[in-house]
């Protein structure tokens, strides 16, 4: 122990006593000064709500179409870009409790949403979310939001959660082959927990697995359109509403996340059975389709 302190000390009394030539001589140094930086970054902020869509050409996430072209309208640019400016982050990320197709309307109290941001250096009040909230209201046609507020990384869970456990409701526009029935509608309301055994519809099957999954429809509540309601899906054209009125009808139901209402109504070339079509005994077809609800408890109420 003694010896090593003695030779440490020596050691240390000839650095002093040397100068950088003498010590260079011994060393291999660099020939450019020595540089270097440093970064540093917040941790992911994260931003709740929940949207509803008006129009039925709206995407949820930016897409391109098959011309390559890119579907300027979507959800997740007319949320983020207001966020991103106002909490002056780096990046945006928007998620959903599932999604609903383009050509669907997002409707009620709306889809449960987070929006994470990356690296943000201005934490706006709740007061200000209020305000951000309004913009966007007002800058957005067929966008809105609602409930905009600060949540937790844990709290963001639900929504994950929400995506594959919880109910969904929908408003379905059918259209069948032939006249619908007092008969045939009685086949069809008040259906409860109805299984479908549902392989992966042939619009999707280019990018999900191939399979047959089990899904429930919980509640099933049908009944014919008025004729007011019909006009305004053929724009008061007199012919078309006289060829629909007695063949289309109002279908709402009830089912488990992850159900494929499409072709629940239409069958899918029987990858889905029971449908619609097989329930009343006519070939089916889907007009429109809405989701009025996700339920789900969200966004957390403020602390």
């Amino acid at each position: 122990m003694c010896s090593t302190s003695l030779r440490l000390g020596r050691l240390k009394g000839a650095l002093e006593n040397s100068s950088f030539d003498e010590i260079s001589q011994f060393l291999s140094l660099p020939g450019e000064p020595i540089s270097y930086s440093i970064s540093v970054e917040t941790a992911p902020t994260f931003v709740g709500g929940r949207y509803t869509k008006l129009a039925r050409d709206v995407s949820q996430t930016p897409w391109n179409q098959q011309d390559g072209l890119l579907i300027s309208a979507n959800v997740e640019d007319v949320l983020c870009k207001p966020l991103l400016a106002a909490f002056s982050a780096d990046d945006g990320k928007m998620h959903a409790a599932g999604r609903e197709d383009i050509d669907v309307r997002m409707l009620g109290e709306g889809r449960p949403f987070y929006v994470q941001l990356t690296n943000v250096r201005v934490f706006p009040s709740r007061s200000k979310l209020q305000e951000i909230q309004h913009q966007i209201n007002l800058a957005s046609k067929h966008v809105k939001c609602s409930g905009l507020t600060p949540v937790t990384k844990g709290d963001c869970d639900i929504v994950k959660q929400g995506q594959d456990e919880k109910e969904k409701e929908y408003r379905c526009i059918v259209k069948a082959e032939e006249e619908v029935t007092d008969e045939m509608i009685g086949k069809l309301d008040g259906l409860t927990d109805l299984v479908l055994q549902q392989t992966t519809p042939l619009r999707v099957l280019h990018r999900r697995t191939p399979m047959t999954r089990a899904k429930r429809i919980l509640r099933v509540s049908a009944r014919h359109l008025t004729r007011s309601e019909v006009e305004q899906i053929t724009k008061n054209d007199e012919d078309l509403t006289d060829l629909l009125t007695n063949r289309l009808l109002v279908v709402d139901l009830v089912t488990e996340a992850g159900t494929y209402v499409k072709e629940f109504v239409h069958g899918d070339f029987n990858r889905t059975s029971p449908s619609v079509g097989s329930i009343i005994g006519s070939r089916c077809d889907i007009l429109q389709l809405d989701v009025m609800n996700v339920t789900m408890s969200w966004p957390p109420a403020n602390r």
